[in-house]
Order: C-alpha cells, then structure tokens, then sequence
C-alpha cells in the first residue's frame, strides 16, 4: 500500500511528502549519534501540509502524536491524553467514512489531484499505524476531529482538525 501512497504521491504537483529515504535518514541519525525524530510523525507533517478539512468552514490538518499509557484507549483516557474536558462527548467514525467527501474524485474539493492527496494520507494511516480510527470530540457548533492510530513508535499518532457544524 505505501507503494500505491508513493506512486500517487509522484502524481500529484507538490507530492505528498511520501519519500522512501526518510526512514533511512532517520536510521542514518540516529547511527551519527544525533537523536531520530518520530519517524511516522515526520511523515505525517508531510502528507498534511497544506491540506484542509472541509465543513462549514475550512480548518488545517495538524499532525499530531502523543503518549499513551497502556492498556484499553477508553474515552477516560482519550479525554485526558487530548487534553479535552471530561464533559467533552466522543464520537468514534472509521478513517474512511471521515474523509469519504475529501477522496472522492468528484468530492467537496472539486480537485482529483487534491483528492489524491487525501487517499495518499488515508492508505499511509492505513498501512503504518493500527487500530485507526477518529474521534469526534465535544459538540458544535465547534469540535475537534482527531484521526488516530498507534504507531509503531508506541505513540497514539495522526492528525486533528476542527469541524465547524450548525
């Protein structure tokens, strides 16, 4: 899957931020004695900059990972890792049905290279982290969204963005 990731990330003007050699550079620093970054993080900076979540306004994707106890991801744990006030409702959706209008050829963005964008992020959080899912916290007019997965990093990795509904 990250071949396809990288093969519509070459498509598309400006690409996709998917480059082979960055897990090699990473491997490469951490040998030279200088501490590697967060591998998939750097990847996901990529992959979203310059990308916007379209609702009733437009918002940034922000990569984003934190650090997670073990155990079940509950909505306790969720509210106090993303730092959201207990009170805050969550609501779980699958990646795909979150950024079905944003893949689609003929979606919102009304641009098949951008959408092409959007699938490239889609099958790298697909393909590099487990259990993705969003989370949909609070309620409107304004929430945030955050699309998560763990890394193999043991981090709770992906994006978030803010939804705008009335």
């Amino acid at each position: 899957m990250q071949e396809l990731a990288a093969d519509i990330a070459a498509k598309v003007e400006g690409g996709s931020g998917l480059e082979s050699d960055k897990k090699a550079e990473a491997a490469k620093a951490q040998s030279a004695g200088k501490p590697a970054a967060d591998a998939t993080l750097q990847q996901l900076q990529e992959l979203t900059k310059g990308l916007f979540f379209v609702s009733e306004s437009e918002a940034p994707l922000e990569a984003v990972s934190y650090e997670v106890p073990s155990g079940e991801l509950t909505d306790a744990v969720l509210h106090k890792v993303l730092v959201e006030p207990v009170s805050a409702k969550i609501e779980k959706l699958e990646l795909a049905q979150f950024l079905r209008n944003h893949t689609a050829d003929d979606g919102v963005l009304g641009d098949v290279d951008l959408a092409n964008r959007y699938k490239a992020l889609q099958m790298f959080m697909k393909q590099e982290l487990s259990d993705t899912r969003v989370y949909r916290v609070g309620s409107g007019p304004q929430l945030y969204a955050y699309a998560l997965g763990h890394s193999a990093e043991g981090k709770l990795t992906g994006f978030k963005t803010m939804l705008t509904e009335t």
